[in-house]
């Protein structure tokens, strides 16, 4: 929940949200040590706020369009641009008036995320919420945005300068459209090619795809002291090996394999400073990544 917190406090810093009088909160004030805002922020919220601020939905746009045209069969099959059958826009924008909602993905132009940030501001504590999108090679879902190789075609370069340089104007195009979070790196170690997801990491080798995601990370965070930094999230932990190749199903790896293979480039993420880490869809080992739910595990 802290670095939840911190994430929202980092952005409104460059949002510049706050008073800068006396009666100023001290999570708002930007002259207040990030952990001092964050200890002050926590105090006043309740634990509904608290519960709502790791809730992440798909920006209204995509609920009205998509709500409109897919089946209950497509929602299946679907997950990539899937909604929340039952849940309205309204129902949304409702819940991020009252302050329930951390995050939105799926959030495609500047006038929606200026106008989620707009509906937030009505919340009682006015915790900015985040913005993230898949900005795998360059903020390349949104229009007017510069389309850079895919990860696996920049690490063929070996380049890792320029693997920094593209995530450097990613993070600018990004927060000129008020987004704050990318969902990169994909830092999975691809040794199957007939995962589909291969092309969105940096291969094979241990070591490449480390130095590759490494400079990425850096080239997006930076500090996180400027409008003009976002908010890296390493991915998927971890098994970048289903079997058959099949995109979420099971993978079977030694812990040799996951010390020596998997394991590397995500220490060195985190030791890089991302902010955030994406847990993998499948199960591994016969254990889900994404939920300790023992009532799961088979």
């Amino acid at each position: 929940m802290k670095k939840i917190l911190t994430m929202a406090i980092a952005t409104a810093m460059c949002l510049h949200l706050g008073a800068k009088d006396d009666s100023t909160p001290m999570y708002k004030n930007p002259k207040v040590p990030i952990d001092l805002r964050v200890n002050d922020l926590l105090s006043r919220m309740t634990l509904e706020e608290k519960v709502g601020q790791m809730n992440q939905f798909v920006g209204l746009e995509h609920i009205r369009q998509n709500s409109k045209t897919m089946t209950a069969a497509d929602l299946k099959t679907n997950t990539a641009t899937a909604f929340y059958p039952g849940i309205t826009d309204k129902d949304v924008s409702k819940w991020t008036e009252e302050g329930l909602i951390g995050s939105f993905l799926h959030v495609l132009t500047l006038e929606e995320a200026n106008e989620l940030q707009r509906i937030n501001m009505k919340s009682r504590l006015q915790i900015p919420l985040l913005i993230g999108i898949d900005a795998i090679h360059g903020n390349a879902k949104c229009q007017n945005n510069t389309v850079y190789p895919t990860n696996i075609g920049l690490a063929s370069s070996f380049d890792t300068a320029m693997a920094y340089v593209i995530a450097r104007q990613t993070a600018v195009e990004m927060r000129a459209m008020n987004m704050q979070w990318t969902f990169n790196p994909n830092i999975e170690v691809a040794r199957d090619q007939r995962w589909g997801r291969c092309g969105e990491t940096f291969g094979e080798d241990p070591y490449l795809v480390t130095q590759m995601g490494v400079q990425t990370v850096k080239g997006y965070q930076r500090n996180l002291d400027t409008d003009e930094d976002v908010l890296a999230c390493i991915k998927h932990f971890c098994g970048g090996t289903p079997i058959n190749g099949t995109n979420g199903a099971p993978a079977d790896l030694s812990e040799r394999t996951l010390r020596e293979v998997f394991f590397p480039p995500y220490k060195a993420g985190i030791d890089a400073g991302a902010m955030s880490l994406m847990t993998a869809h499948n199960e591994l080992n016969g254990i889900p990544c994404h939920t300790r739910d023992r009532k799961s595990v088979v």
